[in-house]
């Protein structure tokens, strides 16, 4: 895929008007406070639908308006496609796919595949089990069909399940106002429940490789995914609806004295450990390899941490590339100040071979973009790029995006990723 023009009005500082973006790398150049961070924000809204900084729309109107319009058009596959977001203070978000009004934001998911990077994902990592949720359910909701719609009528059935909760005085018998809202969740948590459970057996091969490859094979990961059910291996929707209205009324007294739900799918985690390769056997199996491994969110530094990261992020750049059959677009908001030498390196190595739009404040790398934008007080306009500045010698090789490629064929084979099942 690829980013043609965004036009803007009355979105956050910036100024109304157009950006022209190029194939490959784009780099926006500022000052902190400048703006250019709020640019990446209009890209990734008409990517998901939503502020990845924010939940409130409205604090992504420019101050004294009432009204914001975003409008994104973009190449996928040989067609030229467009992307309109209108954010109204009144009356919430509108979207236009191609010139045609859409009744829901949610129709917009799936159409423009993008990776979102800032340094603040390193809370997948570090931070509560609600950034590791929130990272299944975006990625699950651009390659799961149906899946976002379990999300929502079982987050509804939850919401409206912990208002009777919060309503009952007496907790000597269960309430029988829950059992509608019991069959729901129960109904709707499996199918959460096994769309993530599939996601996660991708995820860890993606992402273990990727880990690999930007530590040079000394450390990988792995992703185990954390529920109240145990079995889903082997469930089938009877099994659970069962185990599921046990569990949940044992927890009835529980639940009636937090006035919340405390058993389902909206509680899940993912535990990502860090395997140490103690012992590799010179052009051996992988079988043969031996790792000490620790409990990464809790045990690791704050380097292996944002690796991880990083390599979660580029597993699901080669998980929607797998999906879509064409590469989604990058998008990295000042995150190479937050990596060492040897990673910037790895990182602007594998942007070499996607679109991708970075910020920084001032681009004194290697890589020569394609086009470099400059943002001062949320006006944006292109630089001149220096040629003279980059030599052979100073471009990064691209070697690991083939190696990760290679990697991935031998793993997975070169067919679609298991979410398309």
């Amino acid at each position: 895929m690829k980013i043609d023009r965004l036009s803007v009005e009355n979105f956050r500082n910036l100024e109304n008007g157009e950006i022209n973006f190029g194939t490959g790398l784009n780099v926006i150049c500022g000052a902190n406070g400048a703006g250019k961070t709020n640019i990446l924000e209009a890209l990734y809204i008409c990517s998901i639908g939503r502020s990845p900084r924010t939940r409130k729309d409205g604090e992504t109107v420019a101050n004294g308006k009432r009204n914001a319009n975003i409008t994104l058009n973009y190449t996928r596959g040989q067609s030229e496609r467009s992307v309109g977001v209108n954010i109204n203070l009144a009356k919430g978000k509108l979207v236009v796919l191609d010139g045609v009004p859409s009744q829901k934001v949610s129709d917009l998911v799936g159409n423009f595949a993008s990776v979102y990077f800032s340094p603040d994902e390193i809370n997948i990592v570090r931070g509560g089990p609600q950034y590791r949720r929130r990272f299944m359910d975006i990625i699950n909701c651009q390659i799961g069909a149906g899946y976002m719609n379990n999300l929502r009528n079982m987050q509804h059935a939850l919401k409206q399940r912990n208002a009777i909760l919060r309503s009952i005085k007496n907790a000597n018998n269960y309430d029988n106002s829950l059992l509608p809202w019991d069959r729901q969740i129960s109904a709707y948590s499996i199918r959460v429940m096994l769309r993530r459970a599939n996601f996660i057996r991708s995820m860890d091969k993606y992402a273990s490789i990727a880990m690999r490859i930007l530590t040079d094979n000394k450390e990988t990961l792995h992703l185990t995914y954390r529920t109240f059910f145990d079995r889903l291996t082997d469930i089938n929707v009877n099994d659970f609806d069962s185990v599921y209205r046990e569990k949940v009324r044992a927890s009835y007294l529980r639940d009636v004295a937090t006035k919340t739900t405390n058993i389902g799918a909206h509680l899940d985690d993912i535990e990502i450990k860090l395997g140490y390769i103690t012992q590799t056997v010179e052009g051996g199996d992988r079988s043969t390899e031996k790792y000490s491994w620790i409990n990464l969110r809790t045990a690791g530094s704050l380097g292996q941490q944002r690796t991880a990261t990083l390599a979660l992020k580029l597993g699901e750049v080669f998980m929607l590339s797998r999906y879509y059959g064409e590469k989604p677009v990058l998008f990295l908001d000042d995150v190479l100040s937050e990596l060492d030498e040897s990673r910037r390196k790895q990182l602007m190595d594998y942007c070499k071979h996607f679109d991708t739009v970075i910020t920084c404040t001032e681009w004194d790398y290697p890589s020569i973009p394609n086009k470099l934008f400059k943002v001062e007080n949320g006006k944006v306009s292109e630089m001149e790029i220096d040629n003279s500045k980059y030599t052979p010698e100073t471009e990064i090789i691209a070697t690991g995006q083939e190696l990760m490629e290679k990697m991935l064929d031998e793993e997975l084979g070169n067919v679609n990723s298991t979410n398309n099942q």
